[in-house]
């Protein structure tokens, strides 16, 4: 088979790894590294099983042995697609944090405001991981190893990476600040803290379900917390026009 080299397609809201390996094509994450789609594919398998348990067992309890297995390909075959298995990791790392960052920001509806696009921010961040439990506990256990493989697989990828997603906050915020509609505090620490708050309701998520006894999957739930976060946020950052003079 003829291997093609094309963009990915338009990620959208409801995105999973799931759809994008389950093509007869090569995506081409913006690093320029080229990763085989197509799961009958041995590349394909090594890159999906790899995924799967990277997520499961972090890094250093994935053994390159235990991929070749679940992919049920020889070992060897690892090196051959993907030189090591840090180098697969690492590609793993900038193909789910680059599809992520996509999700999150890509899209800039028309009909919604900055200062509202500034709010969506952490929810879209949360709803990325909610519904990528995968992408939600590989990247939960490398920060939990101080994310030095992480921030290595995203160097490098300017605009379409975290470079990307920190011009199009800044772009939003100072609009809704000369606008008047948000209060003005440090850009940064803004987008910080946005960013902390949505990753953070995901990442502790297991802790608070269980001191709790909610089940953040469960729809009610789940929408009792973007309800929540979305209003502390706007009574937060935002300016009430209704309370001005």
């Amino acid at each position: 088979m003829t291997e093609n080299t094309v963009k990915p397609a338009a990620k959208s809201d409801t995105l999973t790894i799931e759809d994008l390996l389950h093509n007869d094509t090569i995506l081409t994450i913006p690093s320029g590294i080229p990763i085989l789609a197509n799961l009958d594919s041995p590349r394909g398998r090594i890159f999906h099983e790899a995924t799967r348990l990277f997520s499961e067992f972090g890094y250093k309890g994935t053994s390159t042995r235990a991929i070749a297995m679940a992919a049920g390909v020889k070992q060897v075959m690892i090196n051959y697609y993907f030189s090591s298995k840090i180098l697969l990791y690492e590609a793993i790392l900038k193909y789910e944090g680059m599809t992520m960052l996509a999700v999150i920001f890509s899209s800039k509806p028309e009909h919604k405001s900055p200062e509202e696009m500034l709010i969506e921010t952490p929810i879209r961040l949360m709803t990325v991981m909610h519904d990528n439990p995968q992408w939600a506990s590989l990247l939960r256990r490398e920060i939990a190893e101080g994310a030095v493989h992480l921030r290595r697989a995203l160097r490098g990828v300017a605009e379409q990476g975290p470079l990307g997603a920190n011009l199009h906050f800044h772009d939003a915020y100072v609009t809704a600040v000369e606008t008047g509609k948000a209060i003005k505090l440090p850009i940064e620490a803004v987008r910080e803290c946005l960013l902390a708050i949505g990753y953070s309701a995901i990442y502790l998520a297991p802790l608070i379900s269980m001191i709790n006894e909610r089940d953040f999957h469960d729809e009610t739930v789940w929408e009792e917390w973007k309800l929540t976060l979305s209003t502390i946020l706007k009574r937060g950052l935002l300016i009430d026009d209704t309370q001005q003079p």
